[in-house]
């Protein structure tokens, strides 16, 4: 059997790690899992009609959304909280396009022009390497038909590009994106205090080790966010496709803060 020292978190210890998370958060895991269910369930309900540019991009974000949210439930069982962090933040920036969408069938297919902006930047990246074999490579390559052909396209569809906060503030989520979404950036951007985790810090601050274990304990903080960011995708989703989930949207929702308030007490 491999141990953390050996493999880290690919280590089969890290079996005993999720039996540890599981035992000390039982209850915001088992919330999260039967909320997980409602979601799935809305998933493979929903009814997309093929031409509709609306109902197929909330669709996408929908699905794409609540994967991160199942990738950060694992990596939380996991004591794997930095990339946690990272995975929801992942699925608060699909919610927020979700929900811009989701309000206005025209910012769905603004979200799709801006597809084109994106194009022409990755090509025009690879303009800029510097390696010579790279370079060589560029060189053979269409790269400079993708950038002509993405500027002809820019110009006919009018095409901008997205605003992760202009579209939170168009899905009536700004307040999220000013909070929750910015607590979550330290971990995508490896922010130095961010990594104030890694070190054991002594008495008077000196540093003593790094560490690089899983984190078991302080977990509902990140329980209680991929939840409501579950509801949230949820509710930005149902009047799309007409989805009867309030009830449920609020119980679950009010589940979540019931749990937070118990570990707020707890702790």
């Amino acid at each position: 059997m491999s141990t953390l020292a050996d493999e880290g978190f690919l280590s089969d210890e890290t079996e005993a790690v999720v039996e540890k998370v599981r035992d000390t958060h039982g209850p915001w895991l088992l919330e999260l899992r039967t909320l997980n269910k409602l979601l799935v369930r809305s998933q493979y309900s929903l009814r997309v009609h093929r031409e509709s540019a609306r109902e197929l991009v909330c669709a996408a974000l929908y699905m794409r959304a609540l994967t991160h949210c199942q990738a950060a439930v694992l990596l939380i069982e996991r004591g794997m909280d930095a990339s946690a962090r990272a995975m929801i933040r992942c699925a608060m920036e699909a919610l927020f396009h979700l929900g811009a969408c989701a309000q206005d069938p025209a910012k769905a297919l603004a979200f799709l022009d801006a597809d084109e902006v994106q194009r022409k930047r990755r090509a025009e990246y690879f303009q800029q390497v510097q390696d010579s074999n790279l370079r060589r490579m560029v060189a053979g390559s269409k790269v400079t038909e993708i950038i002509a052909d993405s500027q002809r396209r820019i110009e006919e569809l009018d095409a901008h590009g997205v605003n992760v906060r202009e579209m939170a503030r168009l899905a009536g989520l700004e307040e999220m994106y000013l909070t929750g979404y910015a607590w979550l950036c330290g971990a995508v951007h490896s922010s130095a205090r961010d990594l104030e985790q890694h070190f054991e810090l002594g008495d008077t601050g000196e540093v003593r080790a790094l560490v690089n274990e899983p984190a078991i304990a302080d977990l509902g903080e990140l329980c209680l966010t991929v939840g409501e960011t579950m509801v949230l995708i949820l509710q930005a989703v149902a009047p799309v496709f007409h989805l009867e989930v309030g009830d449920d949207c609020r119980a679950h929702l009010a589940h979540l803060h019931s749990l937070h308030g118990e570990t707020a007490g707890a702790g």
